[in-house]
């Protein structure tokens, strides 16, 4: 069901969040279900219902919905970041904060009472509103970030720690180094000519040197 859009299309770009989001929170060690309805649905009324069922039905202890924002038809400047709530609580402040850090704005926790996924949840709900599709200052700052960042800002705020930083590979790169390997060394000067030379065939650089006992 198409959401907001203006310089960013939140359909797309939800989704892009929520992979990342999912991808980081695993890595922390947590169980996460995604309950993103199929494109099949035709209505917001059936979206919503798919995702809260699914989730009351796993008896999941958090529910997070990711959405961008819209308020007006444009917007020069930022608007930024806020979490919906059906009542505050330290999940949804810490992913905003965790927003903030990012350079969006922090609108805060705003009490929603109305909207359905947080009426209707079983479990602690928050609707996660990354920032204003159509405000150019915020949606600058997404494109630089890239969704994976921001996905990773929210699970973190989520998992109240911090991802670990990937391990350090080692280097495959010699820079402008070379290695020498020598072939052995022979008293005689003939046999040292025809293992060069053998080595040449297969293809080496081969070289004969010259060095005292």
């Amino acid at each position: 069901v198409p959401g907001a859009k203006a310089l960013l299309d939140e359909v797309t770009e939800d989704r892009k969040v929520k992979d990342a989001t999912i991808k980081y929170l695993r890595q922390l060690g947590h169980e996460v279900i995604d309950v993103t309805p199929p494109d099949s649905t035709s209505s917001s009324s059936t979206d919503l219902a798919y995702g809260v069922n699914t989730a009351n039905s796993q008896k999941c202890d958090l529910f997070v919905s990711i959405h961008f924002n819209k308020a007006y038809s444009s917007y020069n400047g930022t608007i930024g970041s806020e979490v919906c709530v059906y009542r505050n609580h330290d999940y949804a402040q810490r992913v905003v904060n965790k927003l903030a850090s990012l350079g969006f704005k922090n609108r805060g926790q705003k009490i929603r009472t109305g909207l359905y996924e947080l009426k209707n949840t079983s479990m602690t709900a928050m609707i996660v509103e990354v920032c204003f599709v159509e405000a150019t200052g915020d949606v600058d700052l997404y494109r630089r970030l890239g969704s994976d960042a921001v996905g990773r800002a929210i699970a973190e705020g989520i998992a109240n720690k911090s991802v670990p930083a990937p391990a350090p590979q080692p280097s495959t790169s010699t820079g402008n180094k070379l290695y020498r390997v020598i072939a052995g060394s022979y008293s005689n000067k003939d046999n040292a000519v025809n293992q060069v030379n053998a080595l040449k065939a297969k293809g080496f650089d081969a070289f004969i040197e010259a060095v005292d006992r």
